[in-house]
C-alpha cells in the first residue's frame, strides 16, 4: 500500500484574500512556469494523479491560517470542505482538521466537532502563521487530542514568503512529544533546513515521525543529497520513522506524483556514498517509506 501523508486541497472558494497572495508567492519562489499546477488543487485532479502514480490513499490537510491571513472564510469552512471530500472519496482520501491552538476553548470545541461529527482523523498545525507549538497555553488542547488518539502533523522547516521561520524549528515539537507521549507527531518536510534537529527529535521520541514532502526539488536536481538525507534519517531515528509525502500540488511542476513514487521505488545509493559505507535501501525499507509506516501510524 502506498500512502501520501501530506497533501493539500483547495479551489477558489477556499483560497482567497491573503491565502491567495501566499500561493502567488509560492508560484514566484518556485519559478513555476504554469501557475495552474499550484492553483488547481481540485480533488478530481488529485485522484487522477493518485491513480496514475499507484497511490492508494492520501491524507489531505485543512489549514487554519485565518488568525494571521485576512479572508472572508471562517476556519471551520475549510474543515467542512475537507470532510465533504472525504465523504465522497472515503476509499482514497483521509482528512486532517486544520486547527490553530491559539483559539483556546474554540480550538477544543472544533477538534471535538471535526473528530466526532466530521470523521477527520488527525490535526494539521500551521506553525508558520506565528506560534510555538510547545506553549503551555495549548496543553488543554493536547489533552483532548490525546483523548481522541489522533496524530498531529506540524509544519517544520522552510515556508513561503510572508511566514515566520523561527516558529518552525523541530525542537519545539520535542517538548510536547515528551509531555504527551501518547500523541503521535509528524514533522513535515523532515524539518528542512533544520534536518539534524529533526532527526534528533525523532530519534529520542518514539512518538515522532518525519515526512519527506517538499524534497522533490532536491531529489530532482541533486539526488545524492536526497539519498544522503534519507541515510542520515535511517541511521539516526530509523527507517520506521520516515513517511512518504508530496505537499501536492505545490511541486508537481518539478516532479509528478508518479515520478515521486518511482523515485522511492528505485531509490539507489550513488557509488561515492557506497564507497563511504552507505548500504542500499532494501525493498522492505522502500515499502516502509512509501506506505507501511503510515499504515501502522494511521491504524489502517
Amino acid at each position: 500500500m502506498i500512502i501520501d501523508i501530506h497533501c493539500h486541497i483547495w479551489d477558489e472558494t477556499i483560497i482567497d484574500g491573503d491565502l491567495n497572495k501566499l500561493l502567488e508567492s509560492i508560484i514566484r519562489n518556485l519559478k513555476c512556469p504554469d501557475p495552474q499546477s499550484v492553483l488547481n488543487g481540485s480533488v478530481e485532479r488529485l485522484v487522477e494523479e493518485m491513480d496514475e502514480a499507484g497511490i492508494d490513499k492520501t491524507v489531505i490537510l485543512a489549514v487554519d491560517g485565518y488568525l494571521k491571513y485576512r479572508s472572508k472564510l471562517d476556519f471551520k469552512v475549510y474543515n467542512d470542505y475537507v470532510a465533504d471530500i472525504v465523504e465522497n472519496y472515503s476509499d482514497k482520501i483521509i482528512g486532517f482538521a486544520g486547527i490553530d491552538p491559539r483559539r483556546g476553548i474554540e480550538a477544543i470545541v472544533e477538534l471535538e466537532r471535526c473528530i466526532e461529527e466530521l470523521g477527520l482523523k488527525g490535526v494539521k498545525f500551521w506553525t508558520l502563521t506565528g506560534f510555538y507549538p510547545d506553549s503551555k497555553e495549548y496543553y488543554d488542547f493536547y489533552r483532548k487530542v490525546e483523548e481522541f488518539n489522533v496524530p498531529i502533523l506540524a509544519h517544520t522547516g522552510l515556508g513561503p514568503q510572508y511566514t515566520y521561520l523561527k516558529y518552525c524549528q523541530p525542537i519545539y515539537i520535542d517538548t510536547v512529544a515528551v509531555d504527551f507521549p501518547n500523541i503521535n507527531f509528524i514533522m513535515a518536510h523532515m524539518g528542512n533546513p533544520f534536518t539534524d534537529q529533526a532527526f534528533a527529535v525523532a530519534a529520542k521520541n518514539p512518538n515522532v515521525y518525519l515526512d519527506i514532502s517538499a524534497w522533490e526539488s532536491v531529489f530532482k536536481h541533486v539526488p545524492g543529497i536526497f539519498v544522503q538525507m534519507l541515510q542520515n534519517a535511517r541511521m539516526t531515528c530509523g527507517i520506521e520513522k520516515i513517511l512518504f509525502g508530496s505537499d501536492w500540488p505545490l511541486f508537481t511542476h518539478i516532479v509528478s506524483q508518479s515520478e515521486w513514487v518511482q523515485g522511492i521505488k528505485n531509490l539507489n545509493v550513488p557509488e561515492p556514498l557506497k564507497q563511504m559505507g552507505v548500504q542500499p535501501f532494501t525493498e522492505e525499507e522502500k515499502k516502509a517509506i512509501l506506505g507501511n509506516n503510515a499504515k501502522k501510524l494511521l491504524g489502517i
